[in-house]
């Protein structure tokens, strides 16, 4: 029994050692693909997200990031920062979705830096939902204006 079990941990550790050779550098990887490992399972693969639980942002992040407040809410927010992604990674990941998610609005999209990204990831938002309900609705008033 023991032999057994000794053999079975020591072909455990072979393939977790295999499995972590082949996993693939972070560095390496799209944005797209940063999206699909570290994003999509809550906000799903259109950023549709959970009705009630994560939010949908079709249509809205262009907006939120055009407001000084909502540019760094999405470098706050609990996904961004405490993503296992540097601060390089996450800031291609954020300028590649935003404009994915749309609109950029009227006045473009400023892309984030890996310094601004790193700045805000260490200031964690604590109360996303209160936060994330008023600048809703100042991006609401963006997109009729």
């Amino acid at each position: 029994m023991r032999k057994t079990v000794a053999s079975l941990a020591i072909g455990a550790m072979a393939l977790l050692g295999l499995t972590a050779a082949n996993a693939p550098d972070p560095e390496t990887l799209s944005p797209r693909m940063n999206y699909i490992l570290h994003c999509q399972g809550c906000h799903l693969a259109d950023g549709s997200g959970m009705k009630g639980k994560v939010p949908d942002m079709r249509g809205q992040l262009g907006l939120l990031v055009q407001l000084p407040e909502g540019r760094a809410f999405v470098g706050r927010v609990p996904g961004v920062a405490n993503a296992h992604l540097t601060d390089a990674q996450m800031a291609r990941l954020l300028n590649w979705l935003v404009p994915e998610m749309g609109p950029v609005g009227h006045r473009g999209f400023v892309p984030y830096s890996a310094e601004e990204v790193g700045k805000l990831r260490r200031n964690r938002l604590q109360e996303v939902r209160e936060v994330r309900a008023r600048l809703a609705a100042q991006a609401a008033a963006l997109r009729s204006r």
